[in-house]
């Protein structure tokens, strides 16, 4: 329980009076009886105030009740965030501490869409994801652990068959064996157990979690609903990245028993030294840990992220791969990342097939589409993707499973696709940007912009804006409602703009194809800067991702780059 059972009316505990309160403001921080909550409410400095129940006051979380209403330092109440710090502020805050801040916003703007900001979808996703990928790591755990078994019943069997046509001679060797087989099986299962043991404490951790967000977002009230999510926010991240290094815990690895009976022992037995060893073999495991995402990276906030200088910016190197080949020379032209961390390219010309990709670039699959020259590509979910065709005018769902296509949506002169929230986005040709909503296919122009007249325009979408490049030398920013943010365009640095990605900072990475470079766009699309040159390997390129600080680049020609950004 978030609070103590017996909460007084303040006001009436004031007056020396003794009565239970049956409301809470969150503002006063005091309860109040049905009386007082009246008087409350009719008063004119308190009738905005948010009174909730008691009951609903006492299922929020604990932390959640602590929040202050007040500036501490300065005992006044909040009127401002800062998104750069990203704390509120009383007005003497502000002056003091935030005068060079820009884009600060008044408390009661913020909090009216704290509820139903995006930010509660996706902690209740990646609570979701989180809990699932531990359930089919203790699955994948357990299967291993009968693997273990029956390889360890296959070894002692081997053993006593060996045994048996020897003289007891062998007796203490055989021993010996045995015990160092069922020592080691219980390394193994004590590595395994210990990682499922730390899983099941991760799962009840989840669940308290998304009771806690439940909570809030159903009885906090919106200032409650506004910072508790931002506290759980920063507890979802945290179990976030516990799921995605589970892979590095020694438990995580396929380990499997191996015993090797001596080819010798049959020889003269005054020649045996050891009756066999009892290795440990130790693999990847198949699971895959995937945590889930759209296109591009998800932005975990309730209001546009906190700027970021293009400045600090800085990209390596990590991974040079090739493209398994095709039958003909390659020409990639998309690229998307399904959930489970797993790509998939468009080959567009020649060899006409999409090809699915593992994190290492080990090929997966191939998905051939002659006659159709594909052209763009943004999976939808795990095994769900949709592709713009050139010239035939239409977007393809494809079941990437079975490798047949579920649906066919005729469109004008598709070209560059992506998926946000239900809906598929995509640049048509001489027109703008358009929607698709799933559950009906009906199709929406989100962005007039006939000036699209170029074959080689993409489109990336992060919080509620969208991104796209026309191959001329622009790169423009809507919002999801059609409302023109800015617009940026500088034939020195970004010339014949392809493929486009965006950070969590709402930093737009471009690949700039006649200059053969990524650029960097700040979030308020001001300024600009080179990350990536044809020194770093840069060529004619047109797919490019964003994905929790790793840049993916492929070229033209098939070879996959990838960065770290720091």
């Amino acid at each position: 329980m978030a609070v103590s059972n017996v909460i007084l009316c303040g006001i009436c505990d004031a007056q020396h009076v003794s009565k239970v309160a049956n409301y809470w403001c969150p503002e006063c921080e005091e309860g109040l009886c049905t009386t007082c909550k009246n008087y409350h409410s009719l008063s004119k400095a308190s009738r905005q105030h948010g009174i909730i129940s008691m009951d609903d006051y006492k299922k929020l979380p604990a932390e959640i009740c602590k929040i202050e209403q007040n500036c501490r330092e300065h005992d006044r109440k909040f009127q401002m965030f800062c998104p750069r710090h990203d704390q509120l502020c009383c007005l003497i805050c502000v002056s003091e501490n935030h005068k060079e801040c820009t884009g600060m916003y008044p408390i009661d703007e913020v909090i009216k869409s704290s509820r139903t900001s995006t930010l509660f979808d996706s902690l209740e996703k990646s609570l979701k994801y989180i809990k699932e990928n531990i359930e089919r790591v203790v699955k994948d755990r357990e299967a291993n652990l009968i693997e273990i078994k029956q390889q360890h019943l296959k070894s002692l069997n081997d053993i006593k068959d060996t045994r048996q046509r020897i003289n007891s001679r062998l007796d203490e060797l055989e021993k010996h064996m045995i015990d160092n087989l069922n020592s080691t099986e219980t390394q193994l299962k004590l590595k395994i157990d210990t990682l499922r043991n730390k899983l099941s404490e991760k799962k009840n951790e989840i669940e308290i979690l998304k009771t806690n967000l439940m909570s809030v977002k159903q009885h906090g009230s919106d200032l409650q609903a506004f910072i508790g999510s931002k506290m759980l926010e920063k507890d979802v991240t945290e179990e976030l990245k516990y799921v995605q290094n589970i892979s590095k815990d020694d438990g995580f690895s396929q380990l499997g028993l191996k015993s090797q009976i001596d080819d010798k022992i049959t020889d003269v037995l005054s020649k045996i030294t050891a009756f066999g060893s009892i290795k440990i073999e130790k693999s990847k495991s198949p699971i895959v840990i995937g945590v889930g995402h759209e296109k591009q990276a998800q932005i975990f906030t309730a209001v546009p992220p906190r700027s970021k200088s293009i400045d600090d910016i800085t990209a390596s190197l990590i991974g040079d791969i090739k493209v398994p080949a095709g039958q003909s020379n390659m020409c990639i032209t998309g690229l998307s990342v399904f959930p489970d961390g797993r790509m998939i390219l468009v080959d567009f010309y020649f060899n006409k097939r999409l090809i699915i990709v593992h994190s290492d670039g080990s090929l997966d699959s191939e998905i051939p589409l002659l006659p159709f020259c594909p052209f763009d590509v943004t999976c939808i979910d795990d095994k769900t993707v949709a592709v713009t065709i050139f010239n035939d005018y239409q977007i393809q769902i494809i079941d990437t499973k079975t490798k047949q296509i579920t649906k066919t949506i005729n469109t004008g002169a598709s070209r560059g696709i992506t998926y946000r929230q239900g809906q598929i986005l995509y640049c048509e040709k001489g027109k703008g940007i358009v929607g698709i909503q799933l559950s009906n296919y009906k199709l929406c122009t989100l962005v007039e912009d006939c000036i699209i007249k170029n074959d080689f325009s993409y489109i990336a979408t992060s919080y509620e804006y969208l991104y796209y490049t026309d191959n001329g030398s622009t790169v423009k920013c809507y919002s999801v409602k059609g409302d023109k943010l800015w617009e940026y365009k500088d034939e020195s640095i970004l010339s014949c703009p392809t493929g486009i990605a965006v950070d969590q900072h709402g930093i737009v990475y471009v690949i700039s194809n006649k200059n053969k470079c990524v650029v960097l766009i700040s979030a308020d699309g001001k300024s600009c800067k080179t990350l990536l040159t044809a020194k770093d390997k840069i060529g004619e390129s047109y797919g490019i991702c964003f994905l929790i600080n790793k840049l993916c680049v492929v070229s033209y020609s098939g070879n996959l780059l990838k960065f770290d950004i720091a």
